[in-house]
């Protein structure tokens, strides 16, 4: 009995390690739904192209949410407010973690390379 508890508490621990990447495509890209000022990190090169696709789906005040996508530890490298959804597209500028950010709700959001 024991050792079945044992098991079943690392098994579920090492689960929950797990949660740190949800939301993050098998290439490090952003494909998640965001909270209110939650951010979503993901590696990118300098140079890269990257495609960000924005679902809103509540918005807490008025009649937008901000996006913002910013190299960690900078300012912004595009911020833009969004009613129901848009698609834009977003160069890299340094080598290094970034952040894409949602604030005044929630919405849907992918950030992936261009094709």
């Amino acid at each position: 009995m024991y050792r079945r508890a044992v098991l079943a508490g690392s098994t579920a621990a090492l689960l929950a390690g797990c949660s740190e990447v949800t939301g993050l495509m098998d290439d490090g890209y952003v494909d998640d739904t965001l909270q209110d000022e939650e951010p979503a990190e993901f590696g990118a090169d300098a140079g890269d192209e990257l495609a960000v696709s924005v679902t809103v789906q509540e918005i807490n005040e008025g009649n937008a949410v901000s996006v913002q996508v910013a190299e960690v530890g900078e300012g912004p490298l595009d911020a833009r407010s969004i009613e129901e959804s848009d698609s834009y597209d977003v160069t890299i500028e340094s080598d290094g973690a970034h952040v894409v950010t949602v604030t005044n709700g929630v919405a849907e959001v992918t950030v992936e390379p261009v094709e």
